[in-house]
């Protein structure tokens, strides 16, 4: 009973939902059978008092005393039952979470009975409703499509034919679905970097990019941000689109709801990220402005959590800038923000990162030394820090016995693929670079060769730096 879909349900619903899904099991409108509201009530005592997980034969037991014996046929018609109530509910308080949907759907109800002044309230209201935010995202636009269509079914039923809406009918219809397609392009190219096995069929795009690209698409946030968002994310090294996606963004970006305005964000720095991946330093500063005014806007944090990637990536953008106050009064601002799992490894590893770039290594070692990383790769990067520290002090012997160590522990946590060649080619990398004499010119500029023609290596820059 516990692997089940109804328990799996119960125990994902927030408590105070649970009291108002109470109350649905306990109407008759949702349900009209005891023994439902009697599971309903094991359930809960399973979970709030007890701290058990259910039995069935104990619930049996509880819904039917009068049974002489289990019987399995009846314990999962009321579990069915159950469920069927608590889907209900949650199908309903979908629902009349989007008041604008909620009140064009009443409205819709009024013209079928011919309530005509309820239902001019009722669209008022909805109007209202949908104008009253500043939000214009591609759902406000979809909104405001079914609004005009509303408007001209009640005209169609009373024959006023002559005042019909059929133009912004359409025209609500063109921006909401050129809005709609365009943001589910971006995204869509966006997963497909991240995961390369993904390809997607972008269907009526090439011809609606003709046309979003029309001056009157273009005074439109929805559309233009996408459109801009959207050459940026396929041709990187047109700087034109990127800076227009960046300069729509700040000005507009209030249009847009708390959770899409992260996502373009995102969009904006990983496009940064990868450009300063290909060798283009300079757009850390892009990078870091992002940040910032994301950080203002409040929309970097979700449930009040920074992901410990971001807040990583914050502040490599701010070493790679040299804003080094900027990165420390960053660090003791948000390190609360992360999650308890990463909070301590992740601010005193980007503390260690601040500190290294200000030379203050006898400062930096402890924090990379005494923090016990769980997570494989910030465990090799932070040993990987810990090396180039010991280089700059000149620390050879120690250092040497570091790579050794550094280099037992991958092999010993099988560290797969990629991430092995990339930390085993930084320590063989390193070794020669002690090895070869700065009078050994020959071997140096081989080395020098070797290391930027490597696939994949750890601190590449930086090594080629010693050389």
């Amino acid at each position: 009973m516990n692997k089940g879909r109804l328990w799996q349900v119960f125990t994902k619903i927030d408590w105070r939902d649970l009291r108002e899904l109470e109350k649905s099991v306990r109407s008759p409108w949702f349900n009209q059978r005891d023994y439902v509201i009697k599971l309903f009530d094991y359930l809960r005592e399973c979970r709030e008092e007890l701290k058990i997980e259910p039995d069935k034969n104990s619930a049996f037991r509880r819904i039917f005393p009068n049974e002489p014996s289990y019987r399995d046929e009846r314990m999962r018609n009321a579990q069915s039952l159950l469920l069927k109530v608590i889907e209900r509910y949650l199908k309903l308080k979908t629902l009349e979470s989007d008041e604008a949907a909620g009140q064009l759907a009443l409205a819709e109800a009024y013209r079928k009975l011919q309530l005509q002044k309820h239902y001019d309230q009722t669209l008022r209201s909805a109007e209202q409703i949908i104008e009253k935010e500043n939000i214009r995202d591609a759902d406000y636009y979809s909104n405001a499509y079914d609004l005009e269509f509303e408007k001209y079914q009640a005209r169609s039923v009373r024959r006023q034919l002559k005042e019909v809406n059929l133009q912004a009918v359409s025209d609500k219809l063109d921006i909401a679905y050129l809005a709609q397609k365009l943001r589910q392009t971006c995204f869509s190219i966006a997963h497909r970097r991240v995961y390369s096995t993904a390809n997607y069929d972008l269907g009526l795009l090439p011809p609606l990019l003709e046309i979003a690209a029309k001056e009157k698409y273009q005074f439109i946030p929805a559309i233009s941000l996408y459109y801009h968002g959207y050459f940026a994310l396929t041709q990187p090294n047109e700087e034109f689109h990127f800076k227009k996606f960046k300069e729509q963004l700040f000005a507009f970006g209030n249009e847009f709801p708390k959770d899409e305005l992260r996502d373009l964000y995102l969009l904006a720095t990983n496009y940064c990220i990868k450009r300063m991946n290909e060798d283009a330093p300079q757009f850390a500063a892009e990078a870091l402005d992002l940040y910032k005014e994301a950080l203002q806007q409040g929309v970097l944090l979700s449930d009040g959590v920074l992901s410990h990637i971001t807040f990583s990536n914050i502040v490599t953008m701010s070493l790679v800038t040299e804003k080094y106050e900027f990165a420390e009064n960053f660090i003791k601002q948000y390190k609360n923000q992360l999650s308890s799992k990463y909070r301590k490894p992740i601010s005193d590893y980007n503390l260690a990162r601040l500190k290294y770039e200000r030379g203050q290594f006898e400062e930096a070692l402890p924090l990379l030394q005494a923090e016990v990383y769980k997570d494989l790769l910030l465990n090799l990067t932070a040993k990987t820090l810990i090396a180039k520290i010991f280089f700059e002090s000149s620390e050879y012997d120690v250092l040497f016995s570091h790579l050794d160590a550094m280099n037992q522990f991958i092999r010993r946590k099988k560290v797969m693929g990629y991430h092995q060649e990339n930390f085993q080619n930084f320590i063989s990398f390193l070794k020669r670079i002690i090895e070869i004499p700065d009078f050994k010119k020959a071997q140096r500029l081989q080395l020098k060769s070797d290391i930027e023609n490597a696939k994949a290596i750890a601190e590449r820059r930086w090594l080629l730096e010693q050389i």
